[in-house]
């Protein structure tokens, strides 16, 4: 058995580790460090959950004790430098947005903080787009949710796309537990809100692996989970819908958790507590103007359950390990 750790196991995320990672047949949790909550059973915070755990307040020397194989950053974004250069496991995964900008002047202009270095370290876990380097990376940088959701939808076409515009929608959790949503979820209830038109952070981390225009606006709506992207791709010449329904298949052939789906148009229901995507739709207006729909549960193939996917590649597990019943 392999030892892993989380620091940051009491946010939505985070819980979402623990729930896999302890079920996980390759894997002994040894870490679920918290430091709002140490102390504390996971029950108490998350009553639905059925184990004994206990948060703890770990220093880092005292992880670096444990020589754990994998250690998982929940953590607020610009905090995972820190750790990253004091940790001394053999696979980090960073669930924040530190490492996740080839370009590290991209990330200092998006995110308004000093990257610490010139170079950045990580590998950009998509594991549809890079499972080799994924395979043979030391640190991860896990893909934001958004940004999972809308490159999934598009790549496969992308150099067939004039333009792409993406309007997505997200559950609550999303925004994390501190958000105005989870403290008061009266202002969702029977509501959609758009928020960061054109501005939003995930719209960058998309653009530097497509190579044409985007626009990208996002939405959150009632339900806790779940993430929906409506791709509309202008096409720069005329493509039936059994091509492009064959470059999808074609693309995602090797992939476990993406599926295709023709017989219906995809739905977050369908998707909700698993680490799949769906993608559908594929219709085409008289535009010529594509459009592609994919959901998947934001909190797991956009956030846990994608951060597990690639530590089995790291540690050679099979990419599904512990990701069957999610």
């Amino acid at each position: 058995m392999k030892k892993v750790g989380i620091i940051g196991a009491s946010g939505f995320t985070g819980h979402e580790l623990v729930k896999i990672l302890t079920k996980h047949p390759k894997v002994e949790l040894k870490v679920l460090h918290s430091e709002s909550n140490a102390g504390k059973r996971v029950k108490e915070l998350y009553p639905d959950y059925a184990g004994d755990e206990v948060y703890a307040h770990y220093t880092v020397p005292g992880i670096n004790a444990m020589h754990l194989d994998c250690v998982f950053l929940a953590v607020p974004n610009t905090k995972a430098f820190g750790y990253v250069e004091k940790l001394h496991c053999k696979h980090i995964v960073d669930l924040s947005a530190d490492f996740r900008f080839a370009k590290t002047k991209t990330y200092e202009s998006v995110y308004g903080a000093k990257f610490p270095g010139t170079k950045n370290p990580a590998v950009y876990g998509l594991p549809e787009l890079n499972q080799k380097k994924i395979q043979k990376a030391k640190i991860i940088a896990n893909p934001g949710c958004y940004a999972t959701a809308c490159l999934l939808a598009s790549l496969p076409i992308q150099k067939f796309a004039k333009y792409i515009v993406f309007d997505c929608i997200s559950g609550w959790s999303g925004a994390g537990k501190e958000s105005a949503y989870a403290k008061d979820p009266s202002l969702l209830k029977e509501n959609v809100i758009a928020y960061k038109l054109t501005s939003h952070r995930h719209r960058p981390e998309i653009e530097q692996f497509l190579k044409t225009k985007i626009s990208f606006t996002p939405h959150v709506f009632e339900g806790f989970r779940g993430i929906m992207c409506t791709a509309h791709i202008l096409l720069k010449k005329k493509i039936t819908k059994e091509k492009i329904v064959g470059m999808f298949e074609g693309f995602y052939k090797q992939q476990p958790f993406v599926k295709i789906v023709l017989e219906k148009i995809p739905e977050i229901m369908d998707v909700q507590k698993t680490n799949f995507c769906h993608i559908g739709g594929f219709e085409i207006d008289t535009n010529n103007q594509l459009v592609v729909v994919s959901v998947l549960d934001n909190l797991i193939k956009g956030a846990a359950g994608q951060a597990v996917q690639n530590m089995n590649l790291m540690m050679g597990f099979g990419e599904v390990g512990g990701l069957t019943n999610h």
